[in-house]
């Protein structure tokens, strides 16, 4: 799986369609409060609670595009359950964990996506969000569902229910999900025992055979090295 892959997290989706992503309605985006924005005033990713006072997102989101330069973690802002303005709770950052082998780069090689995941720690807990479980494990076949914030719907989640794992090799999964700016950092997950696992994050998008394709971190593969990251 040799490709080079157009990061989606400032250049323009010329590759994404719209089709396979739905906007929740209010009732329904109230069962996903764990899932918000990061919001870094100069953009956004989508991220995930996976504890009280802990996001999971994509590792090319904390950096500056423009730069390269990592952002400050006071930047950096979490904003969970939010929709049209209004949110469930919200926290700055306190620090931030990225993978040790990650290296920030605006066109990257395949391999590399493995290594595209952070954690960041919120300066405090956010109390009106139930946090997302993990879970290790995706196989090529398995159906998974993403939700996200894009570029096209910013104020509203959207989700994408089923999507497909068309393969998946040293540490990244390959999906036929629509993804777009904005959509990095969202998680991928697994139904498991009828409740969703997070399994993977969104990290960039490509095309393969000239069919548009999602490229996620697969957190088996990774999280625990972004845990033991300074």
């Amino acid at each position: 799986m040799r490709l080079l892959i157009a990061f989606s997290l400032i250049l323009v989706a010329t590759i994404s369609v719209a089709e396979g992503r739905k906007m929740l309605g209010a009732h329904e985006q109230r069962h996903w409060q764990a899932v918000g924005r990061l919001n870094f005033g100069d953009g956004f990713c989508t991220g995930s609670l996976v504890a009280v006072d802990m996001v999971v997102t994509a590792a090319h989101c904390v950096f500056a595009n423009r730069t390269g330069v990592q952002r400050l973690a006071e930047k950096i802002h979490f904003v969970a359950g939010y929709r049209l303005r209004k949110f469930a709770d919200h926290q700055k950052a306190a620090s931030v964990s990225v993978h040790p082998d990650y290296i920030f780069s605006r066109i990257m090689k395949s391999d590399q996506i493995a290594t595209d995941l952070a954690l960041v720690r919120l300066s405090g807990d956010i109390g009106k969000a139930q946090p997302l479980p993990l879970a290790p494990g995706v196989a090529k076949g398995d159906e998974v569902l993403i939700l996200s914030y894009g570029r096209d719907r910013p104020e509203i989640l959207s989700i994408q229910s089923p999507c497909l794992v068309e393969n998946q090799r040293a540490g990244v999964a390959v999906l036929d999900c629509d993804v777009t700016y904005g959509v990095s950092g969202a998680p991928v997950m697994r139904m498991i025992d009828g409740a969703p696992h997070i399994v993977a994050v969104v990290s960039a998008m490509g095309k393969i055979n000239g069919q548009p394709r999602a490229f996620a971190a697969m957190l088996d593969h990774s999280l625990g090295a972004v845990l033991a990251a300074p």
